[in-house]
């Protein structure tokens, strides 16, 4: 697995669309003052979105090449979605 930030969290062992979508959905719900950078598409059908926010980066990626959906960032995102 590429690993290009701190923080890795393997949400996936397959690329699926449907939870890449709901990946990031869940994270522009739960993390305030994000900017959103355009959208990315591979050949091979891998999807990246990546976000902006003042603590740094956020990627979330949808790796067929990799075979993996995962989300790595600048930063912990687990106080984020802790009740």
């Amino acid at each position: 697995m590429r690993r290009e930030l701190p923080y890795f969290y393997g949400i996936y062992d397959n690329p699926d669309a449907e939870l890449f979508q709901r990946q990031c959905a869940a994270i522009e719900k739960n993390i305030s003052a994000l900017k959103k950078e355009p959208f990315l598409e591979d050949v091979d059908g891998s999807s990246f979105q990546t976000y902006r926010h003042a603590k740094g980066r956020i990627n979330v990626c949808n790796d067929y090449c990799l075979g993996d959906l995962y989300v790595e960032s600048d930063f912990d995102l687990l106080p984020y979605f802790q009740d």
